[in-house]
Formats: C-alpha cells, structure tokens, sequence
C-alpha cells in the first residue's frame, strides 16, 4: 500500500509543479481535512474540501515570484501516511527578497484518495505526527 501511496502524493506534486490544479483536486477526498503549522503568521489553522485545498494552496504561493517547490526527501509507512520533506524557493512579490524555506508534509491516502493534509515546519514533528519518529 506504501507504494501506491506515494506514487499518489508523487502524481499530487507533479501537477501542482505543472499548474494542473484540477489533477491535484482529483486525488484529494471530497471531504479532505488541511491542518496549518501553527509557526505560520495569519493563517486559519484549518481548511476542509477541496475549496480548503485551494485556499491552503494560495496562503504561501501568490506571495511569491518564482515560487518553486523541491521534494527532499518521502518517507511512507506500510499504512497510510506518507512524509514529504520539501525545500520551497521564493522571491517575495513585494520586497523582491529571495526566501528559502522547508516545510514538511503530512499526508493519510485512503482508498487512493488524500484524505489528510498536515503542514509542518520541523520535519521531526512531521515524523513523530505520522508515527514514525521520537
């Protein structure tokens, strides 16, 4: 099942890279539940559905020129979590500074939809959170 997991969230990632938001929400649950890191300034701490989804998608993006997202590193568990460390590269539209932050994901796949989404900033927690780290 980790497998198919991943290649999931894999898919999810390549069309949001591809601006194919509609693909992203195809693989997400109707009912699909965003939980915030609580680190990040004026954000709700959760979103729901796929309008959530494209919410979440719009807090740290439209801020940003260039805005590129690396995955770093997946870790799956042989259940249904998978972790997605990331690196994220901005230009502030704005301030015109150059931002590299990670951040570190959370997500439960059920029956080959993403029916979880948790954001974190230290991918320890993310780890611990998804059962797989102290």
């Amino acid at each position: 099942m980790s497998e198919e997991n991943v290649a999931i969230i894999r898919r999810a990632f390549d069309a949001y890279s591809e601006g194919d938001i509609d693909a992203v929400l195809r693989l997400c649950a109707e009912d699909i539940v965003v939980t915030q890191a609580p680190e990040v300034p004026g954000v709700s701490p959760q979103q729901h559905g796929h309008e959530g989804v494209l919410e979440a998608f719009g807090f740290w993006p439209e801020q940003w020129d260039d805005f590129e997202i690396e995955i770093q590193r997946i870790v799956a568990d042989p259940g249904d979590f998978v972790v997605v460390a990331t690196r994220q590269r901005g230009r502030g539209q704005q301030s015109g500074v150059e931002v590299e932050a990670n951040f570190t994901f959370v997500f439960t796949v059920r029956h080959r939809k993403i029916t979880e989404w948790w954001i974190f900033v230290h991918e320890g927690e993310a780890l611990v959170a998804a059962g797989l780290g102290e």
